[in-house]
């Protein structure tokens, strides 16, 4: 998905929010990282092809190097990793009540990717989410229900991409089921901090947590918002580009990133998220707000 003029607005403000956690009241500290992400903003504006992923992970990068705080958002990360832990029950619950099995991992996972915060005009909070995830998790699910489900049972093999901390708690569950399928299942978190994406370390505390089987194979992605071919590692791009192994992607970072290049991954890519923001819902077609699941 290309760079859209709301994507900018949504740049600073994020940027703003983030340097609020990290600097407090160091307003010149602020102001100087907030006018060099804008600078930089600024002068790649015209380049071709370039997502608002983009953009996001170089973000990132200037406020970690600015302020030498190597995860930023690991507070918010420790605190959604919880609320996870006291949610999954419910999750599980309603997994094995449900009369389709795949269909209740794909509202999962789904239901899962609404733990964001800092994206403009989406509001979210950990309580709320407490009292209302059962029903979040029987929200309508914009799908093309039958290719997604088709795809997920005709793979054997497929590449989880993961998107939030918290939210991998859920797709430790979801993977673990898809394993008990006799699926052989590549888990993706990210090498390394960057926003509040989950990193080995949290995926690893999912999979203990949750009791991942050691099938699960373990390839992280890049340090990045969504997917760069650019930096990944050859082990990485080794599965990510075999057509054997079905696609998940999960959240907004992912679809804006993958979406420049889906036409290589056609019939074997899935999107799942819930559409935060307006350019992302009217990229794909959906309402903003909607929990989307997408087979490309």
């Amino acid at each position: 998905m290309r760079l859209k003029s709301d994507c900018i607005a949504c740049l600073i403000e994020r940027a703003t929010y983030e340097c609020d956690m990290v600097f407090e009241e160091e307003e010149e500290s602020k102001i100087a990282v907030l006018k060099e992400i804008t600078c930089f903003v600024c002068s790649h504006l015209d380049r071709e092809g370039i997502t608002p992923a983009f953009f996001g992970t170089e973000r990132e990068r200037i406020l970690k190097l600015r302020s030498g705080v190597t995860d930023p958002h690991a507070g918010v990360k420790r605190r959604s990793n919880e609320v996870a832990k006291a949610l999954l029950p419910v999750a599980i619950e309603y997994f094995n009540t449900h009369n389709d099995s795949v269909e209740a991992l794909v509202r999962i996972a789904a239901a899962a990717n609404s733990m964001e915060y800092g994206v403009k005009g989406y509001s979210y909070d950990d309580d709320a989410f407490k009292a209302e995830f059962i029903h979040v998790l029987n929200e309508r699910l914009n799908w093309n229900r039958d290719s997604v489900l088709s795809a997920i049972e005709r793979y054997d093999k497929m590449i989880y991409l993961t998107d939030n901390a918290g939210e991998v708690f859920f797709d430790a569950f979801v993977v673990k089921e898809l394993a008990k399928m006799g699926k052989k299942v590549v888990i993706s978190p990210k090498s390394d901090a960057i926003i509040n994406d989950a990193t080995v370390s949290d995926w690893q505390e999912a999979a203990v947590y949750v009791d991942v089987p050691a099938t699960v194979e373990l390839v992280p992605a890049a340090a990045c918002i969504g997917v760069s071919r650019e930096e990944a590692s050859e082990e990485f791009l080794r599965v990510f580009n075999d057509d054997e192994y079905l696609v998940i992607a999960k959240g907004m970072g992912n679809y804006e990133a993958i979406s420049e290049f889906e036409s290589e991954y056609r019939q074997r890519l899935i999107y799942i998220l819930r559409a935060k923001c307006m350019p992302v819902a009217r990229s794909i077609g959906v309402k903003r707000g909607e929990l989307v699941a997408k087979f490309v």
